[in-house]
């Protein structure tokens, strides 16, 4: 499968779409992602592993837990996803947050 068809096929997904909008708000972990969306912890591993493949989501920080278990954050890395088909071929491109936005946000967050 080429890359545009697994990015059609990926936001074609109900759950992957909602991962995505669900880290559009805020950074998550998969374990909160997983309760929020109420499906198992392993498809929610699995499609957040996709997801970051596919460079729509991105691992912001990784935080070590009093048990010393790493537990990662995520977000949504990208601002739109364009899809194009034209003779018989798909094609896409993403559009990334850009780093002032990221600055924007840091300071959103500290002013709070």
């Amino acid at each position: 499968m080429d890359d545009a068809s697994e990015i059609f096929s990926t936001i074609s997904d109900e759950q992957n779409r909602e991962i995505i909008k669900l880290v559009s708000k805020t950074e998550l972990t998969i374990q909160q992602i997983s309760n929020m969306l109420n499906i198992p912890l392993s498809t929610t591993y699995r499609k957040t592993r996709k997801l970051e493949e596919l460079k729509i989501i991105k691992k912001t920080k990784v935080i070590r837990t009093l048990e010393g278990l790493d537990e990662s954050y995520y977000k949504n890395w990208i601002s739109e996803i364009v899809i194009t088909y034209r003779d018989g071929e798909l094609s896409y491109k993403l559009e990334h947050v850009k780093i002032e936005d990221k600055i924007v946000r840091l300071w959103q967050k500290f002013s709070e």
